[in-house]
C-alpha cells in the first residue's frame, strides 16, 4: 500500500485515461493545483492524480523525491559554466534513490489503476523538474509500457542505473524553456540522444523565453496528445 498523499482531478467515475503528475522539489501536490485545474479543464473524460511525495530535505519541511545536493555541494549543476557531461554525472549518482522511488512510484501507479480501472495503456505519467526525472525514471522502469511520459524541464537522472533496470520504452515527451538555468536547458540533447540511444521514441518541444516554469502552453501540448 502506497503512503502517498494524492489529489484527483477531472472524471473520477470509470475514466477512459488517467495522468498521473509528479511535483518538482520544494513544491507539494497543493501548487500543482491551477495547473491541474486548466490541465483537467483540457480533458474532462479523464482523471488527473497528483502524488505527494513523504519525503523531506534533511530537517527542513522543504520535500523533495531525492536529494541531489549530496552529490553537488557546490551546486555546479546550476552552474552555466558546469560541462554538461559534469552536470548529468551529478545527477547520474542519485540513481540509486531514484530507483527506490520510482518504486513506489509505480506501486502508486497500479493502486490508482486498480481505483479508476485503467491500464498501462491508457495511463500518462508526467512531472515537471525534479518530478520529470521521477517522471522518466518512473515510465522506463515499470514492467508495464504507459501511453507517455511527459518530462517537462528535465532530464535523465540517474542514467546508468536506469540503464540496468530499463524494462519499458514508451514515448517521451521532452518539453523545456531555452532560458531554464534551474536544469539547464543545455543538458536536453545530451538526455535526447541517451534515450534515441536506447531505442527509446523521443519527441522534443523546446520553447522560446520561457524559464523553469509550467506554462498553459505546455499543458495544451499534454492534452492534444493524451486526447488522441
Amino acid at each position: 500500500m502506497s503512503n502517498f498523499k494524492y489529489r484527483s482531478y477531472g472524471n473520477t467515475i470509470n475514466p477512459k485515461k488517467m495522468v498521473v503528475f509528479i511535483h518538482a522539489y520544494k513544491s507539494s501536490m497543493e501548487d500543482l493545483v491551477a495547473d491541474m485545474g486548466l490541465l483537467s479543464s483540457l480533458l474532462p473524460e479523464y482523471v488527473i492524480v497528483t502524488p505527494q511525495s513523504n519525503k523531506y530535505h534533511k530537517n527542513s519541511n522543504m520535500l523533495e523525491w531525492y536529494d541531489v545536493s549530496v552529490y553537488d555541494t557546490e551546486r555546479k549543476r546550476r552552474n552555466s559554466e558546469t560541462p554538461v557531461d559534469e552536470v548529468m554525472e551529478i545527477y547520474n549518482r542519485a540513481g540509486e534513490q531514484l530507483s527506490a522511488r520510482a518504486c513506489e512510484m509505480n506501486e502508486f501507479i497500479d493502486e490508482m489503476q486498480s481505483l479508476y480501472g485503467v491500464d498501462d495503456e491508457h495511463t500518462y505519467v508526467a512531472g515537471f523538474s525534479q518530478g520529470a526525472m521521477m517522471s522518466l525514471f518512473t515510465s522506463l522502469s515499470r514492467k508495464g509500457r504507459v501511453g507517455g511520459c511527459f518530462v517537462l524541464s528535465g532530464l535523465v537522472a540517474g542514467k546508468d542505473c536506469l540503464e540496468k533496470e530499463l524494462k519499458a520504452k514508451p514515448i517521451v515527451y521532452m518539453l523545456h524553456g531555452k532560458d531554464d538555468i534551474t536544469v539547464q536547458y543545455k543538458t536536453l540533447n545530451f538526455s535526447v540522444n541517451w534515450l534515441k540511444n536506447h531505442d527509446i521514441d523521443v519527441r522534443v518541444q523546446e520553447y522560446e523565453n520561457m524559464a523553469h516554469k509550467i506554462t498553459g502552453n505546455e499543458l495544451e501540448y499534454i492534452a492534444e496528445i493524451v486526447r488522441k
